[in-house]
């Protein structure tokens, strides 16, 4: 054994294997606690989503938007509230934005939207009914009414674009969140008032599936793929009525049944409900030659059907009816291309939406990650401008703060790294740095509420501080503890107000905040960087996770750690 001593460099690499491991593992603590609120998240979403499609309606909140309201009917399978008047006829539909819109989240989670349509699935009225998003920001929305006039008009079965929805101004991103639920929605299926009622087993006995081998597999409110005892797929059963119910006969339209095989062929066709006059409706039905030139036809095939050159004549008795049904075979073929073509379109929207904000956030994030990491940061007067910049770009025009709410709020309902691509570019690369670089970069250089601190200090402060004062160092890490356990245990609490954060949106952050904000400031210019020291617990966070020369060393704060992941994780079980 030797007894010569280690070399210096040889300890070093030693220490920062060891570091790196330890980063690791408080990295991967943290993100399984993060992974266990999610899961308990979602799990009490789906009492919500629930919720959600059965909204309570307020009869009055509909008659706001419609006038003779009598009847709001119960929900339907696709969510759809049928409303009538007082002569029992249909005058529209209610429907509400959740579940559709349950993954889009705003600072914290989803928003559920009452949406009320007229007969011709126009949308005349929209309504706030419930929201898990930021309490400050719901309220400035709800203070502009306008906000939800901005969708009257729009349809429902097209999914609308939102990039020229007016934000609400200091709750963009919930404004952008409740507006793309809102498209979510739109696009998602039309129903139909004539003919409501969904596809069921019974429609598979048109076709000779009586034997009880075939069952039906939902797709939409439109369409069914249609599977053997073993599973395997035969085909799909399209019916028309959301597609097409205004082309009517004698009396009124019908509804006609496809079943589409494997192939994607035409393979039988029957009429399925109809308003003409009967028996004269039930021959279609009986005359096989009817339905032959449209078997054997892709969708596509259907929709382009010349009928005149084709030479379809009508059934004898039910002349005026079975022209009508090939005339709605014809359009709801072209409407169910529309469809598909319409949900191609929903996922295109649905992209990365960069504004003018968020390319000035990926700015500051670039330079502040230069200055910080570069000998930038030795120039005083540079430091100052960049203060100040911070200050009034970064904190008071875009507020794309890290704070617990942000954290807390993703890390449950998921990240909403589309309608909000700067704010979570500064998330994740200020928890990457910390933890690759040993540098907390973000409280350094990029938190405007850092930047505030250090201009209002002062020389000599600080000097001389009491023991207590000192003592507080804890706090920040209690405060984290608590937001933590608050947050496994779904508690219903507001994070916002725990930090002064939400204050540099001042015109719509609540009262704590401001009063955190300012006193925090006042304090710093007597105990420099006050707040930072004493108070913040995301920069608490951001240090937990960070590299340093002691971060190979299990301490008391790691201990904590792992209790939070046992409580998270044990309560899932």
């Amino acid at each position: 054994m030797s007894l010569l001593p280690i070399p210096d460099d040889q300890r070093r690499r030693k220490t920062d294997w060891r570091s790196t491991i330890a980063t690791l593992l408080r990295c991967t603590i943290v993100g399984l606690i993060a992974l266990a609120v999610r899961i308990s998240a979602n799990a009490e979403k789906q009492t919500t989503l629930s919720a959600g499609q059965n909204f309570a309606v307020d009869q009055q909140l509909v008659a706001e938007f419609l006038q003779d309201v009598t009847v709001v009917g119960n929900a339907s399978p696709d969510g759809l509230r049928a409303i009538k008047n007082a002569a029992n006829q249909f005058i529209g539909f209610a429907v509400s934005t959740l579940p559709a819109a349950a993954d889009v989240v705003g600072y914290r989670g989803p928003s559920n939207v009452l949406l009320v349509f007229n007969e011709t699935s126009e949308v005349v009225g929209a309504s706030l009914l419930q929201s898990e998003d930021t309490p400050e920001h719901v309220a400035a929305i709800l203070k502009h009414p306008g906000f939800f006039r901005q969708f009257d008009g729009w349809t429902l079965g097209a999914p609308h674009t939102f990039s020229d929805i007016d934000a609400v101004s200091g709750a963009t991103l919930t404004s952008l969140a409740i507006a793309e639920g809102i498209s979510l929605r739109l696009g998602s299926e039309k129903p139909s008032l004539r003919f409501p009622d969904d596809l069921n087993q019974s429609d598979i006995e048109l076709f000779g599936g009586a034997d009880g081998d075939h069952s039906l597999r939902r797709i939409s409110n439109v369409a069914a793929d249609v599977v053997s005892s073993d599973n395997t797929l035969l085909g799909k059963l399209i019916r028309t009525g959301p597609l097409v119910d205004s082309i009517a006969g004698y009396q009124g339209p019908s509804e006609i049944l496809l079943f589409v095989d494997a192939d994607g062929k035409t393979n039988q066709l029957a009429l399925r409900t109809t308003f003409d006059n009967q028996p004269y409706a039930g021959y279609l039905n009986e005359e096989p030659y009817f339905w032959k030139v449209f078997q054997g036809k892709s969708i596509s095939d259907l929709s382009q059907l010349d009928l005149k050159e084709e030479r379809v004549e009508g059934v004898s008795g039910a002349t005026m009816t079975s022209l009508a049904v090939a005339e709605t075979i014809v359009a709801a073929a072209d409407q169910y291309l529309q469809k598909q073509l319409l949900a191609r379109e929903t996922v295109k929207q649905r992209a990365i939406r960069w504004g003018v904000h968020d390319v000035g956030t990926a700015l500051v994030l670039l330079i502040g990650i230069t200055i910080g990491l570069t000998r930038l940061r030795s120039f005083t007067w540079l430091q100052k401008l960049w203060n100040v910049i911070l200050v009034v770009y970064f904190g008071l025009l875009t507020g794309n703060l890290i704070s617990l709410a942000v954290l807390f709020g993703w890390a449950a309902q998921g990240i909403a790294w589309r309608l909000a691509p700067g704010l979570t570019a500064v998330i994740v690369i200020s928890f990457l740095l910390s933890a690759t670089t040993k540098r907390n970069i973000y409280c350094s250089h990029l938190c405007p509420h850092g930047a505030a601190q250090q201009l209002l200090k002062r020389r000599g402060t600080g000097k001389g501080l009491p023991k207590w004062i000192r003592k507080l160092m804890w706090l920040p890490g209690a405060t984290l503890i608590l937001a933590v356990v608050l947050t496994i245990l779904n508690a219903n609490w507001n994070p916002a107000a725990w930090e002064p954060f939400n204050a540099y949106i001042w015109y719509v952050a609540g009262s704590s905040s401001l009063v955190l904000a300012v006193g925090s400031l006042l304090i710093s210019t007597f105990i420099p960087m006050a707040y930072c020291r004493y108070g913040c617990a995301t920069g608490r966070l951001l240090n937990y996770v960070r590299r340093s020369a002691k971060a190979d060393r299990f301490t008391f704060s790691d201990g904590v750690a792992v209790g939070l992941c046992l409580l998270a994780w044990g309560r899932l079980l």
